[in-house]
């Protein structure tokens, strides 16, 4: 049974929390010291529903971009998410990137949570795979080795709920991904020219539901943050 005590108790620690952005070494003490359903709340706040740290100054900018991908992908607002030090304002990576804070030679990770969408791209996928493996697409030999180790990585990121769209080459086959993609070189470049914002590029990744984004964040956090 859920107990709504088990919610609204909460440690000292979780009470100090009041800032929208967070230094690294923080976050790393907080998410270490909190108890699990604090910590939960920790990422909903800092990682997932802050104003992305890359858009402090013009918050509504962002929200310009959530209108030009939801318009064009026919999407929620809400399924589409700005993560990583954009978001945050360091990294949260493995060392030695862990708490390097978010600069020109960052990227901007698009996370897009929509069941439909995922489905779309595996289904692309998949015609793409097939078309490679039966000679019907032939890579340039600059693409040969990445194809021949993103095949195989996103089956398993499939699985797992998740795609990344740049593993996927941007071909007829795929048009979906080819409007994905178009997207994010677009963001990059008319941020820089446009608002002066200059990123080193902007990637989506797709995921099959909210369960799924969830599960990997904390995942990731976890390890990095030896939990």
């Amino acid at each position: 049974m859920v107990k709504i005590s088990d919610y609204l108790r909460i440690t000292q620690d979780c009470k100090n929390i009041k800032m929208l952005y967070i230094t690294p070494e923080l976050f790393k003490e907080y998410y270490q010291k909190l108890e699990k359903n604090e910590r939960n709340s920790l990422l909903s706040h800092i990682v997932i529903k802050n104003i992305p740290f890359v858009f402090k100054d013009v918050p509504l900018l962002f929200e310009q971009i959530v209108q030009y991908l939801s318009t064009l992908l026919n999407l929620e607002h809400d399924d589409i998410k700005l993560i990583g030090s954009a978001k945050t304002g360091f990294s949260v990576s493995p060392k030695p990137d862990y708490g390097k804070t978010f600069s020109s030679e960052s990227d901007l990770d698009f996370t897009i949570i929509n069941e439909k969408l995922f489905c779309t791209l595996e289904n692309e996928y998949n015609s793409w795979k097939d078309a490679y493996r039966n000679q019907l697409i032939i890579p340039k030999d600059s693409e040969k080795y990445y194809w021949d180790i993103n095949i195989p990585h996103l089956q398993k990121t499939i699985a797992r709920g998740f795609i990344d769209t740049n593993k996927i080459p941007t071909r007829n086959i795929c048009p979906y991904i080819q409007i994905i993609n178009n997207a994010m070189y677009l963001i990059n470049v008319k941020l820089k020219e446009y608002h002066n914002i200059v990123t080193s590029k902007a990637s989506t990744r797709v995921y099959k539901d909210y369960n799924s984004f969830y599960k990997q964040l904390v995942l990731n956090t976890d390890k990095v943050l030896n939990i």
